[in-house]
């Protein structure tokens, strides 16, 4: 692995769980092992570093966006497609730990940042439609406008209010709460089978999704 790639992970799992404001560029060098210079010479600064992985991470998640805005899920599958989308949110999990002081610290991602909420909104709105249409969940146009509103404060603001609470946020226990959660909010909305909506409320406990 080139050093430039192994600055980024390393980074990336100390920003993950010290959080990047308790993270200098020397912290990463001494992790690495290798000298600030040296660092320096692949990153100028924190900012850069920052900005190299939020791109990584706009790129996974436009990916896993993309494809359900073009093709049709099952209720079943936007479930597994949330999961990949909150797996994706908490591998990069230190750019939501206050989403905005990070936009106001590093304003080099603060349009990018936005452009990704939107596409989130987008998506959500897209598929809700579409379930509306098929006649898969029971939504007016306004309850669909709160669904998405209310889904895209959940991923946004989650991990700060779980902080806040003391909670851990590093397991994958964590994002099976969010899909949780999630459920919760659709539940009532849901036009499905009641054992297709009871396999899917255990598989979500289980934690086997």
């Amino acid at each position: 692995m080139k050093t430039a790639e192994r600055i980024l992970l390393t980074s990336l799992e100390l920003f993950n769980h010290q959080g990047e404001a308790n993270v200098s560029c020397v912290d990463i060098a001494v992790e690495l092992d290798i000298s600030p210079g040296n660092l320096y010479y692949h990153y100028k600064g924190k900012e850069v570093i920052v900005s190299a992985l939020f791109d990584m991470y706009q790129e996974r998640i436009n990916k896993i966006l993309v494809s359900p805005a073009e093709s049709e899920l099952t209720v079943e599958e936007f479930f597994y497609f949330m999961l990949m989308l909150l797996e994706s949110i908490h591998l990069f999990r230190f750019l939501y730990h206050n989403p905005a002081d990070t936009i106001a610290k590093f304003p080099g991602i603060a349009k990018g940042f936005k452009k990704v909420l939107q596409a989130k909104e987008s998506c959500f709105q897209i598929m809700l439609q579409r379930y509306a249409e098929q006649g898969a969940m029971n939504l007016t146009s306004k309850q669909i406008e709160q669904l998405v509103q209310m889904m895209s404060m959940m991923l946004t603001q989650a991990q700060n209010y779980t902080l806040l609470k003391g909670e851990d946020i590093d397991s994958e226990h964590y994002i099976f709460q969010l899909l949780s959660h999630v459920l919760f909010l659709f539940t009532p909305y849901l036009n499905v089978e009641e054992d297709v909506l009871q396999r899917l409320n255990q598989d979500i406990q289980n934690e086997s999704l």
